[in-house]
């Protein structure tokens, strides 16, 4: 937790500190136009992931470090400050703890990656000649999960399909021309009831459910079209 506020601080902090260089307030040749359309890119730093899931009466709890991940992005503006936005998202962890049934498990590998189709609705926060432009965000998507943990050779839990998912975003934008923008976001990200396939040891493989989830810090650059 301490690590994830101390990410989210930074962040917010860069774009405070780089938002007097800016010549003018944000401004830009499309705030006013519904329908203008832009693009953009994102580099994330993801603080770890959990999946915590039940083979009948086993319990199996992963817990993945650190990730990193990124997006691509299209979206168009709309009237009253709305964006609505198209997002590809991209997350890879590794497998940092292993537990079944409480147990702790030496000689655990794997790794988990997420690949997410979403669609997104933003609101600029309207804050007349401020040289920072505050958003909230929300999305709905699917994700496809891939997933391979295991004990020595074992597999114990896998997963290979798709899900919904969805995430919440809050964040800021700073100008560096009249068309092109930083931005840093917070994101939360879910993936919701996914199906895995759970081999606990020493037991034969069954079905289980588990919502994954994930914080991020997201830096990127936008660009008008």
């Amino acid at each position: 937790m301490a690590y994830r506020k101390a990410l989210i601080a930074g962040v917010f902090w860069t774009l405070w500190a780089a938002a007097p260089a800016a010549a003018d307030p944000y401004t830009s040749p499309h705030d006013q136009g519904s329908g203008a359309a832009y693009l953009g890119l994102r580099g994330s730093i993801v603080d770890g992931d959990d999946t915590h899931a039940s083979a009948g009466a086993v319990d199996l709890k992963a817990h993945y470090s650190t990730g990193l991940g990124g997006s691509l992005y299209a979206g168009a503006r709309l009237d009253y400050g709305f964006r609505i936005e198209g997002e590809l998202v991209y997350r890879h962890f590794s497998l940092d703890s292993l537990s079944v049934a409480g147990t702790p498990q030496a000689g655990r590998t794997g790794f988990l990656q997420i690949a997410a189709p979403m669609a997104n609705v933003y609101w600029d926060v309207p804050i007349p000649e401020f040289p920072l432009r505050p958003f909230i965000g929300a999305g709905l998507g699917a994700a496809y999960v891939d997933a391979h943990d295991r004990i020595g050779a074992n597999p114990v839990i896998a997963a290979d399909n798709w899900h919904f998912a969805y995430q919440l975003m809050a964040g800021a934008a700073i100008p560096l021309s009249q068309d092109a923008r930083l931005t840093g976001l917070y994101r939360f990200f879910r993936v919701q009831d996914a199906s895995y396939r759970c081999t606990p040891p020493a037991l034969p493989t069954a079905a289980c459910r588990a919502d994954t989830m994930n914080s991020s810090i997201d830096l990127g650059l936008e660009f008008d079209l």
